[in-house]
């Protein structure tokens, strides 16, 4: 488990997504927890002047992003320590995991790229790094050998749903496969990937589909092909997301979705862990 994690603090929408994750495994480690933001100067340095008024600039920048995240750490009972570092940002980062010992990197990623000075991190730093992204639970870049257990991690954010919301239902076939294989298992994945509140996988008996072909059950294994139904609820702006996601999945089937009123979702609020290794 880790002892010392450290967040990397920015200006990007993914800094949210770092500190949320950074704090929840530091409280579930019990370990301590230390971020850090950078004012990024160039690695060729200009006239004093220019320098000194880019840095000034960037700590203008840099202190409500750290003072937010440490407020939000103390919040949630996560003792912290924070710095600004100067310089060119993988090297300033790089340099603090080795002097301070640190166990765990977490970097956060608000869009569909890694920014090339975190993948730079990811590359070099000689423990693993964790990618904190709004739409993945958990994410690994980095050397193999740096690759631990206890890579996911809930936010406390889901731990309650109520009022409108929408039903996704997917009606693919048992024997559908995409890649070599099961459609329902790979359509599950991706909305567990997506951190869709949940979803069910339900066996029919019998059924026919979009090519008239019957799906039943039988004693015969090689006529084994039952209809499969995977039903998801969320927000609709979730399962807006889910569709998008695993519409490219089924070939042959049917996806629809309905309105729904979600009388009570919720699980403990302690967050959960598995491995990934």
């Amino acid at each position: 488990m880790f002892r010392k994690v450290l967040a990397v603090l920015d200006t990007t929408p993914g800094c949210r997504l770092a500190v949320e994750y950074s704090v929840a495994f530091a409280r579930q480690a019990h370990a301590e927890l230390h971020m850090a933001a950078v004012v990024a100067l160039p690695a060729v340095p200009g006239e004093m002047d220019e320098v000194l008024d880019l840095e000034e600039t960037g700590r203008g920048e840099m202190i409500p992003v750290v003072r937010t995240a440490r407020e939000y750490a103390e919040g949630h009972g996560q003792p912290v320590t924070t710095e600004i570092l100067v310089g060119p940002p993988a090297d300033a980062i790089i340099r603090l995991i080795g002097s301070g010992g640190f166990d765990l990197v977490v970097i956060g990623q608000g869009g569909e790229d890694l920014a090339s000075e975190w993948r730079q991190v990811a590359r070099r730093a000689p423990c693993p790094v964790f990618v904190a992204r709004d739409t993945v639970l958990e994410k690994f870049e980095g050397p193999p050998e740096h690759k631990t257990e206890h890579w996911e991690i809930r936010r406390d954010r889901r731990e309650r749903i109520e009022g409108p919301g929408r039903m996704m239902r997917v009606f693919v076939g048992e024997n559908d496969h995409n890649k070599g294989r099961p459609v329902y298992e790979m359509v599950v994945e991706r909305l567990r990937a997506l951190d869709i509140a949940g979803a069910t996988v339900y066996r029919g008996i019998l059924g026919y589909g979009a090519a008239g072909r019957v799906h039943k059950s039988s004693r015969l294994p090689w006529s084994h092909d039952l209809p499969m139904v995977v039903t998801a609820v969320d927000t609709s702006e979730a399962i807006g997301r889910a569709v998008q996601a695993v519409e490219e999945l089924v070939t042959s089937g049917l996806i629809v979705c309905s309105n729904v009123e979600i009388v009570k979702y919720c699980h403990s609020h302690q967050p959960t862990t598995s491995s990934a290794g």
